[in-house]
């Protein structure tokens, strides 16, 4: 165990320090060089200095639509918001500040704030709502994992703050899908196009009822998000906060060692545990919440190699993910116990789960038909070699070093793993079509757990389904999901569950490794920053500077 440790400590040492030697892009304009412009804010105060939280993140920030999913999720979060929102795993009213179900669950009855406005000044009203909701609903191709948009089959506005929404079926979802940061979120009249549908055409103006409102942006440089005078929530102790766009994480880390950015919350497994625990011993404030996303690996059930269910709980019980969590991840991701996080109460149904236990899988194996043979590394079969392809997204930033864990753990019962790196284009095609043994790949987490997954999961062509595809009860799987999607009775919708976790148990298709967590550092100057109590992906509006 000790020999297999160093070796899997000695690979993993290399692919971080390939990556560490790596050239970070210069920042060229530092943040005391580009200061805010002079200028008033609404209610007259000065931008000064001080006044300005700074920020890094690795992308651009794309059109604002709020109807799509090409911008990044923070600054959706910061500008739009929902009917609901998810706040520590709990459904929350947000624009909606109560609302009524019906008894057979296929009509809700939202009740609007009162006196919330956009931040143009204009007021937000349950037309507007249905308007934005409508414009997703015209366009629901591109969602179906939401499953409320199949459902709504009407809406009406007895007066500008009531929405009555009626359904076809109850759905399970339509509150958590109503909380997503998008597509679900409602923009205000000035950002409609002339057509009428800001998913096909676009915003004409980024006007939203969040706590922030876009001021001013140089593409691939920064954004300066401006705090909304006219926000109903509690104000931010900032009144503006500037992103600069900074793709490399050295230059990240610079930039805070420099004193250029005030705070690097990391959303993208960037930060690696080595730099976290090195900034804060310099002094740097350091935070960190555990998350809802979990990485795995989803196995081919209708490959030519994981199609047999022998092979994939090999793979399972072969499968060490204490080691990924400490070795990859320096203990700040815990193992993952199933696909779903342990916070979705629904999927905590007893089911069994696999642990390390390598005998088990040679014994699989060998009763499969794989042997091996002496002096090979690897088992064959009718003259063919044990292999398996592990495909994984270039965005992934620790998929390599991952890869590299499991070729070790697997190489030990003798698999081989083939460690496959794709760009997200080509990446999603081989997903969606099948071309690949097994996927690495992390969950959605937060609203989207459980519904919105298992309704991709049962919608045939979906890549989620692809997986399943070759499982023996994929049918009545479908079903199931289905089933849970609209059940209203709890116990039953237990039963589904439990259904359900059995299945991906029994048919090994998932091997869940690490559980996300959201790393934040900043300047020891700054207080308030809550990782956990917040509905936003970048909860920057507590924060505040120190007395």
């Amino acid at each position: 165990m000790k020999k297999r440790i160093m070796t899997l400590a000695l690979l993993v040492a290399a692919v971080l320090l390939i990556s560490g030697c790596s050239t970070g892009q210069t920042m060229t304009n530092a943040s005391k060089d580009r200061q805010v412009r002079a200028g008033e804010e609404a209610d007259g105060q000065k931008e000064t200095e001080e006044d300005v939280l700074v920020l890094a993140y690795p992308k651009d920030l794309g059109d604002m639509n709020p109807h799509t999913m090409t911008s990044p999720m923070y600054a959706q979060d910061w500008v739009y918001d929902g009917l609901t929102a998810l706040v520590n795993g709990e459904i929350v009213p947000e624009l909606a500040e109560s609302w009524e179900i019906s008894g057979d669950g296929k009509q809700y009855i939202f009740h609007l704030r009162k006196g919330v406005k956009f931040s143009d000044g204009s007021d937000l009203t349950a037309e507007l709502v249905s308007k934005n909701i409508q414009d997703v609903i015209d366009n629901k191709e591109g969602y179906t994992f939401l499953q409320c948009l199949e459902e709504i089959t009407s809406m009406e506005v007895p007066d500008k703050d009531t929405l009555v929404m009626h359904l076809a079926h109850p759905c399970n979802s339509l509150l958590s899908d109503l909380s997503f940061n998008r597509p679900l979120v409602i923009a205000g009249e000035a950002a409609f196009p002339d057509s009428g549908s800001i998913y096909r055409d676009g915003v004409k103006k980024p006007i939203g009822t969040g706590m922030w409102t876009v001021k001013e942006v140089v593409q691939d440089q920064y954004t300066l998000f401006a705090r909304n005078p006219y926000y109903w929530g509690e104000k931010p102790s900032f009144s503006y906060v500037r992103v600069e766009v900074i793709p490399e994480i050295e230059t990240v880390i610079n930039a805070l060692k420099a004193g250029e950015i005030d705070m690097y919350i990391d959303v993208n497994d960037g930060l690696s545990a080595d730099v976290y625990r090195e900034l804060e011993g310099l002094g740097f404030s350091v935070d960190m919440a555990e998350g809802t996303q979990v990485t795995s690996l989803s196995l081919n059930t209708a490959g030519e190699i994981l199609g047999d269910v022998s092979v994939r709980q090999a793979l399972s019980w072969a499968t060490d993910n204490t080691v990924i969590s400490e070795m990859v991840y320096g203990g700040l991701q815990k193992p993952a116990s199933s696909y779903f996080a342990d916070s979705i109460s629904l999927a905590q149904t007893g089911a069994d789960r696999y642990n390390y236990q390598p005998e088990k899988a040679v014994w699989l194996l060998e009763e499969a038909g794989w042997k091996l043979e002496e002096g090979r590394d690897y088992r064959t079969k009718n003259g063919a070699e044990l292999e398996v392809d592990m495909l994984y997204d270039t965005v992934f930033k620790n998929g390599k070093t991952i890869g590299l864990v499991l070729q070790e753990q697997y190489k030990n019962v003798g698999v081989k793993l083939n460690i496959c790196e794709e760009d997200s284009q080509i990446f999603r095609k081989k997903w969606k079509e099948g071309d690949f043994g097994m996927i690495l790949y992390s969950s959605w987490g937060g609203s989207y757990e459980p519904f919105a997954t298992l309704a991709a999961m049962r919608t045939n062509g979906d890549k989620f389904s692809t997986v399943q595809k070759g499982m023996e009860n994929k049918e009545e799987l479908d079903q199931v999901m289905n089933h849970a999607l609209r059940e209203t009775d709890e116990e039953k919708l237990r039963e589904d569950f439990a259904y359900i976790m059995d299945s991906f148990f029994e048919q090994a298709v998932y091997i869940p490794l690490t559980v996300s967590s959201t790393l934040a550092v900043y300047n020891s100057s700054l207080e308030g920053l809550d990782l956990e109590g917040g509905k936003d992906v970048m909860p920057v509006g507590s924060v505040k500077r120190k007395q």
